[in-house]
């Protein structure tokens, strides 16, 4: 019997009679979640922009482990297919992080070996795993594994049962089945619970994204888009986990959280970032947009309230990658859009105001030292003292993006983040209210556009 299930999850998608298209986000997920397998270890799975040109859509899955982790990302919408029915079986995957351990995520899926018989004990899985098909992983390109042919790449997990009586593995790691193996070996087997894009096992580690699964039964193929979402996300108290928000102290002892309030915010809540001393840095991150290039930004905006008179307003902040196209991912600094800074724009109190950071005429400024064709210690060119528009920006530096995700701890990515941060060394004590952080991204062709709701 499995020892862990997946709450809330629809009991079954329906194959629809011709070729249909389902896509998946945080708010619409059609019966897919993400699950850590019965394992207690460092994992975590979101829905993010990109990584690179995903295969379908903006966007795709992110599993992350540590070496103890084991993350998926699982449907029962396949529960009871007969897999001699099967006719198409592929998908697609990305290993984010250059330093990864393991290989590309595994395709697998809960089986009964013999439906014909009346033994339904739990018997494992049939796993496919990509590494073991003659086609080596090459890390942050997206590859495509066709299960169905090639070199085999199945094994059994479990013992399968036919006629009632349990049989040795004909499937093993040590010698690897083709499709046509496991079909002549298990005629009637049927999917018999979950199908899962899995990470994880034998001390590996790293993020790894998946995309485009293509399941066909008999002349019916449904291709499957994992996406992070366009139009109005709410991001709560309860929600922001698994969207890949959190609060964080960059520095000090500020506090941050979700409030109701002030009036005039989108609905009734808000995100406050409340400073105590000169040394707090407050923020809400996230990393679902690692590695994604400014000049893919088509829009930005976002709205702030501040309690108190000052001239401070919540800066919006990207970890960067100045030169995204040289081998260098080191952390380099962030470049800042503050409206304190933006010329022609007055920080007013107690009212909520729209900043426009891609249409601004100044307001962007650096931290930290430019890399450039993997060449340190370049100078800032937009500082502080001397912001500048994001047109300006991109003339300096043409390959800017957010840093790619480099690596994990705990299970989380590790990489660049987009920031809305109070602080540090501002008049306080600091009350401030962020909401409406509005997005809009493409990858190739694809455009998409996300306002995420601070507070719900």
């Amino acid at each position: 019997m499995r020892k862990w299930k997946l709450g809330g999850m629809l009991a079954a998608l329906v194959i629809a009679t011709a070729a249909c298209n389902v896509v998946v986000t945080p708010t619409a997920t059609n019966g897919w979640a993400f699950t850590k397998d019965g394992f207690t270890g460092g994992s975590s799975g979101v829905y993010m922009n990109g990584p690179g040109i995903p295969p379908a859509g903006r966007g795709s899955a992110l599993l992350t482990i540590d070496n103890t982790g084991r993350e998926a990302i699982a449907s029962l919408g396949y529960n009871n297919v007969g897999i001699a029915a099967l006719s198409q079986l592929q998908y697609s995957t990305y290993q984010v992080s250059a330093n990864a351990t393991g290989g590309s995520p595994n395709l697998e899926f809960d089986t009964d070996y013999d439906s014909t018989d009346s033994t339904s004990t739990y018997q494992g899985r049939l796993v496919y795993v990509p590494e073991a098909s003659g086609t080596p992983d090459v890390p942050r390109t997206w590859q495509t594994w066709n299960t169905m042919t090639g070199s085999g790449a199945w094994y059994s997990s479990g013992s399968p049962i036919l006629g009632n009586t349990a049989q040795p593995q004909t499937c093993t790691q040590a010698s690897f089945c083709t499709w046509a193996q496991v079909i002549a070996a298990y005629p009637h087997a049927k999917i018999a619970g979950f199908l899962l894009l899995r990470v994880g096992g034998n001390a590996h580690e790293g993020s790894a994204a998946v995309d485009n699964l293509v399941v066909g039964v008999g002349s019916v193929a449904q291709f499957t888009n994992f996406e992070p979402g366009d139009g109005n996300i709410a991001v709560t108290t309860s929600s922001a986990a698994g969207l890949g928000f959190g609060f964080a102290q960059d520095s000090g002892t500020g506090t941050g959280s979700f409030v109701t309030g002030p009036n005039g915010s989108d609905n009734a809540e808000s995100a406050q970032l409340k400073l105590n001393s000169a040394a707090d840095g407050e923020l809400l991150g996230t990393g679902v947009f690692a590695g994604t290039h400014f000049s893919d930004l088509t829009f930005l905006s976002y709205k702030t309230y501040q309690a108190a008179a000052g001239t401070n307003a919540t800066t919006l902040q990207f970890d960067a990658d100045y030169d995204s196209t040289d081998s260098s991912t080191a952390f380099q600094g962030r470049v800042v859009f503050e409206p304190s800074e933006s010329a022609g724009a007055t920080v007013t109190s107690e009212t909520w105001q729209t900043w426009n950071p891609l249409t601004a005429t100044s307001g962007w400024w650096q931290t930290g030292t430019p890399v450039l064709g993997d060449v340190g210690g370049n100078p800032k060119l937009c500082t502080q003292a001397s912001p500048c528009s994001f047109q300006q920006l991109m003339t300096d530096y043409p390959n800017l993006a957010i840093r790619p995700i480099t690596g994990q701890s705990g299970g989380n990515p590790v990489g660049g983040g987009i920031y809305l941060k109070a602080g540090s060394n501002w008049q306080v004590p600091f009350t401030g209210n962020v909401d409406s952080l509005t997005i809009g991204v493409k990858a190739g062709t694809t455009n998409g556009t996300v306002t995420y709701d601070l507070g719900g």
